[in-house]
């Protein structure tokens, strides 16, 4: 397994005195941010993140993109994301983790990507909510809080129940009244596919052929597909994601430009430095320098 070079913190980072093989946590905003006070620098996750603001202004920035934080506004974040915030000291809310094991154990054919929030190929991590969307979700949360102080027969069976149901809620007001069907329904499973074939492979495999072969579909589909939703190529694709590492990298990590270059798969350290330079617009040290 490759080494990380960023903090990656685990749901049990967050309850330290809990079971070791709980995957589900729910706290109010405030009170996580207090228990905390690690997660303030920039970070990873190996679980999906759901913030709920009710309270408090500032910024959330997630892998280099920086986010408006105010009350009516969601959060979603999926494993290995890099990010950080700059708070008032009012900021709260509710913040939930779960990870893809506690889903699948209640639903082994569903994964949580599959949900459009969690796909930052096509859309941006943060939504927007309505007094009335509150007033949808408010009862979900307050059953999952309730369900969380508890000890209760078959917990982590409801626990997951209210949580497919918050889940479905939120995908109904991020996508209000489409129905996803037909040929777009299966150009979205094939993206989210893609994303997540990417992220595991990115390092080493770099031709379009791989990702296509893999997903049952030829070359051109794929990249008329990614084309016709993204405005990108595959291959774009596949780049974009070796850039955001690298920038994660040199930002966060304390490794030379050649380093992160071999651990990215580059072993011609000139050629990462062009290709760095022809899409960031600046020299891997450059950006370093302008972003620390």
């Amino acid at each position: 397994m490759a080494k990380e070079h960023l903090p990656i913190y685990q749901i049990q980072d967050f309850e330290a005195r809990s079971r070791k093989d709980r995957y589900f946590y729910i706290s109010s905003f405030s009170a996580h941010l207090q228990e905390h006070l690690f997660i303030r620098k920039p970070h990873k996750h190996d679980f999906y993140i759901i913030l709920f603001v009710t309270q408090g202004q500032g910024t959330h920035t997630i892998d280099f993109k920086t986010y408006d934080v105010q009350p009516g506004n969601v959060f979603f974040l999926t494993p290995g994301q890099v990010h950080s915030w700059e708070l008032s000291s009012d900021a709260d809310g509710l913040i939930i983790f779960f990870s893809q094991e506690f889903y699948a154990k209640e639903y082994p054919h569903r994964m949580p990507f599959e949900f459009p929030f969690f796909n930052a190929l096509l859309y941006n991590p943060v939504l927007r909510i309505s007094q009335a969307h509150e007033n949808t979700l408010m009862p979900i949360l307050q059953l999952l809080q309730q369900e969380y102080r508890q000890n209760g027969l078959m917990r982590d069976v409801a626990l997951s129940r209210y949580l497919d149901i918050l889940l479905i809620e939120l995908t109904r007001i991020f996508k209000p009244g489409e129905a996803v069907k037909g040929t777009f329904a299966k150009d979205l499973a094939l993206l989210q596919q893609l994303e997540r074939l990417i992220d595991l492979h990115y390092k080493e495999q770099q031709p379009v052929s791989f990702y296509a072969e893999r997903l049952h579909v030829t070359p051109k589909h794929l990249n008329d597909v990614c084309r016709n939703a993204l405005n990108k190529t595959t291959k774009e694709l596949i780049q974009d994601r070796t850039l955001l590492e690298a920038q994660r990298l040199l930002v966060h990590a304390d490794l030379t430009s050649s380093q992160i270059a071999a651990e990215l798969g580059y072993f011609d350290n000139t050629y990462f430095f062009r290709f760095f330079k022809k899409h960031i617009g600046c020299t891997p040290e450059q950006f370093r320098a302008s972003n620390k």
